[in-house]
């Protein structure tokens, strides 16, 4: 068996909280204060037509409960054009997150658009732009990306939503290595009707990772699924496993602390008690190490 050295890190960024320094392995993107604004990247010199810009929110037409900080919009004064399509990237490097564990996206927007033809979208590539993968619609990677609040960046959102992802294991299944360019993309889409709306809005981008072993072992993803989430009695994280394999549980809390742990699970669906955890956010990994297939999860306890 290859031999494996465990150790757990948990990097956690919280609200908006200002860095002075920013980090690949903890990126705090925060338009007010200006910080780490050179990982943006909006290109208006080969696309002169680009309307993503960095300002305050100055559109009539807004909602009163649209984010109201200097974000970055589809224009801060205008409504968005026409038959456009304007993207601006956020570019990083490969981290122990996204080789050994996992990488945790989060941040807020919001949207106003007409919901039947103008819509937003959320790319990743793992190659420095040769490739690109749709994380909201994927389907093949569904494992590698998954939503804990999904955004919908089409129709009218109201308000200013939070949105909250994780990456898991895409250094597997992209074969990516600690250095590589890592490129996240934000595109919006608008059809040939006019609508004189806003358009869409992002803020405060957050970049964590989340690393649980540093092996020679390349994992698999594995998919799996929590319900009901969040939980306040029992519930169910259930996962791929037609082969009743053997698999371990461990459960950590957002300080890394771990708080459960169950061995040779062969059944596909694990039942669990919200009683055995204080209220908050929580890690789950369900593990194969001769198999080398891995997955990761999160849920929510209630009060």
């Amino acid at each position: 068996m290859k031999k494996i050295f465990i150790y757990l890190i948990l990097i956690f960024i919280s609200g908006v909280e200002s860095f002075s320094q920013c980090s690949d392995e903890w990126l705090s993107i925060n338009f007010d204060n200006g910080y780490c604004l050179d990982y943006i990247y909006v290109d208006s010199i080969s696309d002169t037509n680009n309307i993503w810009q960095i300002g305050a929110l100055n559109k009539a037409m807004a909602d009163a409960n649209a984010c109201s900080t200097i974000a970055i919009m589809t224009d801060t004064v205008n409504p968005y054009p026409v038959n456009d399509t304007s993207s601006f990237l956020i570019k990083t490097v490969a981290t122990f997150g996204i080789y050994y564990g996992c990488k945790n996206i989060s941040g807020n927007y919001y949207v106003q658009s007409d919901s039947l033809n103008d819509f937003g979208m959320i790319e990743f590539s793992p190659d420095n732009g040769l490739s690109w993968y749709d994380m909201l619609n994927d389907t093949i990677y569904s494992a590698n990306f998954f939503w804990f609040s999904k955004p919908v960046l089409t129709g009218n959102s109201n308000e200013c939503k939070y949105f909250d992802g994780v990456l898991c294991d895409i250094g597997s299944a992209f074969g990516i290595n600690v250095g590589d360019t890592i490129l996240y993309r934000f595109t919006f889409i608008s059809d040939s009707v006019f609508d004189n709306k806003c358009g869409l809005l992002f803020d405060d981008f957050q970049f964590w990772d989340y690393v649980e072993g540093i092996s020679e072992i390349r994992f698999h993803s594995v998919k799996s699924k929590v319900y009901p989430n969040p939980v306040d009695e029992n519930f169910m994280i259930e996962f791929d496993n037609p082969d009743a394999a053997s698999y371990d549980l461990a459960v950590y809390d957002i300080h890394s602390r771990p708080v459960l742990k169950q061995d040779n699970i062969t059944s596909g669906k694990i039942l669990l008690n919200a009683a055995l955890f204080k209220p908050g956010i929580y890690l789950y990994k369900i593990t194969n190490v001769p198999e080398s297939k891995r997955s990761w999860g999160k849920f929510v306890v209630l009060e």
